[in-house]
């Protein structure tokens, strides 16, 4: 190989001259080895002092005399004049705590890991006392994880929407992109659940569609069924803030509810719906993707005839006081008066509370399961708090203080993230 460059170099005329780093504006990494080398002898170098400061350290000066004494204490040794736990480097108090956390949470070789991670390799290099306790609090102070990571955290206790009193008068809204273009020109399903009763349409539409005709698609397929709703909750969707979509339920007298920004889960049962629908429909067009318009009833249908988690009940027995038929009960049941249908229609009012009385139950289950692995955090007046933005509009986090009107909505907007 040598001989074989050597060859092709002699065709060239060229004399080798030392060029200084500073006019080197091309140098590579193998031309710098020596300034890295030298570097990084310098920065290690420090650690030598560590040495002086372990006789008086309130936490290993005790430790060092017997080991000076040679007399090692259970688990300790002393190596090349360095206190071990172990094969932990035992850090006394000193500036090099805090130095060693940023070094293994941002350094050079780091790229600000969560904070169990960052917990995770201190603790596997160096003992000290109250590692895990400095290492969290400059972990949540770090501000260039505050600036560029996301805002998801378990901080804030779940707190579920309030719970409806009848069916078919709270209502939430979602769609569903993203689908093959069909031979109607629609690419997209508007998805509306009822809140009470679970029961939910699926309704073809286009992605391109605006807040006139999602207006005219939610009044045909659903005000003419069910009536008017007392509210509506939804996303902040272009067209469910559009100026004419919150003018035409502004005067029908419906209030509008939007989710948090960056907080799926404040209307996380629209969300399920949505997944349990792409499911079905994968089932239904199984090679034929395109026809999900053709069997989008056929979807519906079993969904609201299946037994709903929350209420426990069919949502089609819960809004029809019974559930529907199906080619099974035609074809095979002989037909029969039931003494107990006939009594669950007169206690349909009663029915309703239970169901009502069920969904309170759940969400205080959820609510249960959910708490034990977050934690709450409340706001004062005057904290600072990082607001998170849209990213097309201002890029990363703003800080901002928390005002008097501002406080109770911070603390709430945080409990729900």
């Amino acid at each position: 190989m040598h001989a074989r460059w050597l060859v092709f170099l002699q065709r060239f005329s060229f004399t080798i001259r030392h060029k200084p780093g500073v006019e080197n504006k091309v140098a590579d990494a193998l031309s710098r080895k020596a300034a890295l080398l030298t570097q990084m002898q310098t920065e290690l170098v420090g650690l030598e002092y560590v040495k002086e400061l372990y006789e008086e350290d309130a936490d290993f000066c005790s430790i060092w005399k017997q080991c000076q004494d040679s007399q090692l204490p259970a688990g300790y040794s002393l190596i090349q004049g360095f206190l071990f736990k172990q094969n932990l480097l035992c850090v006394p108090a000193s500036s090099w705590r805090l130095h060693l956390i940023r070094e293994v949470h941002g350094g050079g070789l780091a790229a600000h890991l969560g904070r169990d991670n960052t917990i995770h390799q201190v603790q596997a290099r160096f003992f000290r006392p109250r590692i895990c306790r400095d290492t969290i609090r400059f972990v949540e102070s770090c501000t260039i994880c505050q600036t560029y990571k996301g805002g998801a955290q378990n901080t804030g206790l779940y707190m579920p929407l309030p719970v409806p009193n009848s069916i078919w008068e709270d209502l939430s809204m979602d769609f569903v992109l993203g689908l093959p273009r069909t031979r109607r020109g629609n690419d997209s399903i508007m998805v509306v659940v009822d809140r009470f009763s679970k029961m939910s349409h699926f309704i073809s539409c286009e992605k391109t569609s605006n807040a006139m005709n999602i207006a005219n698609l939610f009044f045909n397929e659903v005000v003419r069924l069910h009536g008017l709703p007392r509210s509506i909750t939804s996303d902040r969707d272009v067209k469910f803030v559009s100026h004419f979509w919150r003018e035409v339920w502004k005067r029908l007298g419906t209030e509008l509810r939007f989710s948090s920004a960056y907080h799926p889960q404040s209307d996380g049962q629209t969300e399920e719906v949505n997944r349990t629908l792409g499911n079905m429909l994968r089932c239904l067009v199984q090679e034929q993707p395109k026809q999900w318009e053709d069997v989008l009833s056929r979807a519906e249908f079993p969904y609201n005839a299946m037994t709903n988690r929350s209420t426990g009940k069919p949502p089609f027995e819960i809004v029809y006081t019974k559930t529907p038929n199906t080619a099974v009960d035609i074809s095979i049941l002989p037909k029969w008066t039931s003494p107990a249908a006939s009594k669950f229609t007169e206690d349909y009012s009663s029915m309703l509370q239970e169901i009502r009385q069920q969904l309170i139950d759940s969400n205080y289950r959820y609510k249960t399961a959910a708490d034990t692995r977050r934690r709450e955090k409340l706001f004062q007046v005057g904290d600072l708090v990082m607001v998170r933005l849209r990213r097309e509009r201002f890029p990363g986090w703003n800080l901002f203080q928390v005002s008097t009107a501002q406080a109770w909505s911070c603390s709430n907007s945080c409990q729900n993230q």
